[in-house]
């Protein structure tokens, strides 16, 4: 489960392609919101940050959901580090 956060370029409404602020998985469960304390950010092959946001998960496989669902597809973001003691790439 995830949720972005801040997008580099919000040029269109809220929560779609154009403005992702709000943007959430196809999973997402409003009740368990409180568990996405996991800070992401998104970047493409010149290392702009286009993306931050928040994941459920920092460990395993599902960590590359908001990279494989959104960043990707929609903006061609070709990284995800998550935040620890410092940005650690996955």
């Amino acid at each position: 489960m995830w949720i972005i956060d801040w997008d580099a370029d919000p040029s269109g409404p809220r929560a779609t392609n154009a403005n992702a602020v709000g943007l959430t998985s196809a999973n997402w469960d409003k009740d368990m919101a409180c568990w996405c304390t996991k800070k992401f950010r998104m970047s493409d092959d010149d290392g702009n940050i286009l993306y931050k946001g928040r994941s459920t998960d920092n460990n395993s496989e599902r960590a590359f959901d908001p990279l494989d669902d959104f960043g990707a597809p929609n903006a061609g973001c070709t990284k995800i580090e998550y935040l620890r003691d410092y940005w650690e790439v996955l």
